[in-house]
């Protein structure tokens, strides 16, 4: 939500909140004017989980030569339009009732790791944060004290009573 990085994923249980599609609803003009689209990337009966991003962000790190090699190993069209990508990544989800492991590439995790997390089965990695890394691990370790850093204080913020809107970052 920050801009950070092109997507994030939240999950909420929808009887949590007294009218969760009318709250959502209240929310998408803060998020269209900070350039923040919403995609229903699952959703049961009691939770639903949606993903969160920024387009341009987005296209960018899925355009990269290494996601779209890896994208297309998956069984993707490098023709494909990022909603048809979303799409496919939905079916993907509903077809394997897990998380296809490319989703990774759409929150912007280097290709590299989602290759190298495919390929190990998840093991053997250098360190694991916001994911399993297998290349590039300092890098990675800046980064995840970053996210780190960025989270405590979004969170902080919303519990001293800032507006959600207010913390949005447009970039």
């Amino acid at each position: 939500m920050t801009g950070l990085r092109p997507a994030c994923l939240l999950s909420f249980q929808k009887s949590s909140y007294e009218d969760f599609e009318g709250l959502l609803a209240s929310y998408r003009p803060c998020f269209g004017c900070k350039g923040i689209s919403v995609f229903r990337l699952s959703e049961g009966r009691e939770f639903v989980l949606l993903l969160f991003y920024r387009r341009e962000a987005m296209e960018a790190a899925l355009g990269r030569r290494e996601s779209r090699e890896l994208l297309q190993e998956l069984g993707y069209k490098s023709e494909e339009t990022l909603g048809e990508m979303l799409e496919c990544l939905r079916a993907r989800m509903r077809v394997r009732k897990s998380f296809p492991h490319e989703v990774g590439l759409f929150l912007g995790y280097p290709p590299a790791d989602v290759r190298g997390f495919i390929e190990h089965g998840g093991q053997g990695f250098a360190c694991a944060g916001y994911w399993k890394v297998y290349s590039h691990e300092e890098e990675a370790r800046k980064l995840f004290r970053l996210y780190a850093e960025c989270s405590q204080i979004f969170c902080t913020q919303l519990e001293h009573g800032a507006a959600f809107a207010e913390l949005v970052q447009a970039v």
